[in-house]
């Protein structure tokens, strides 16, 4: 079972020069990656979002948020990607809702994004050293 331990917000970035009344035509880019601490059965997962006007309207919310979370053995790290995002995600959706109203811009809600399965790949380069939490 996956539990969420902690996260924080690293990077937040707001642009809002669009004139009152525009109409934005809003696009996201979401990507996100772990880190396992095997030995500890815990992982640290890095969330980068992006929203932008698809019309090159001056508008964007740029956000880099990592957390931690623990797991139990046998746990499939599939399962442990799709699982840590589903629980980072709701939290990120309130700061942009949040962050957008601070610029005038009310009811800036995303839309959940759930993960599939299929386009989740695990695996990549090796760390050289062990991975510590970025939350410490």
């Amino acid at each position: 079972m996956v539990e969420l331990k902690g996260y924080k917000v690293n990077r937040l970035e707001i642009e809002n020069k669009a004139k009152p009344g525009s109409q934005l035509n809003l696009q996201n880019n979401v990507k996100y990656n772990i880190n396992y601490m095997e030995a500890d059965r815990k992982c640290v997962g890095f969330l980068n979002l992006s929203i932008s006007d698809s019309n090159q309207s001056p508008f964007e919310i740029r956000i880099e948020a990592v957390a931690e979370f623990s797991y139990d053995e046998g746990d499939n790290k599939t399962d442990i990607h799709i699982s840590s995002f589903d629980q980072l995600f709701p939290f990120i959706r309130q700061i942009v809702n949040t962050a957008a109203s601070f610029t005038g811009m009310p009811g800036l809600l995303l839309p959940i994004i759930r993960l599939n399965r299929d386009t989740v790949r695990i695996g990549g380069p090796q760390q050289e050293e062990p991975e510590t939490s970025p939350l410490n």
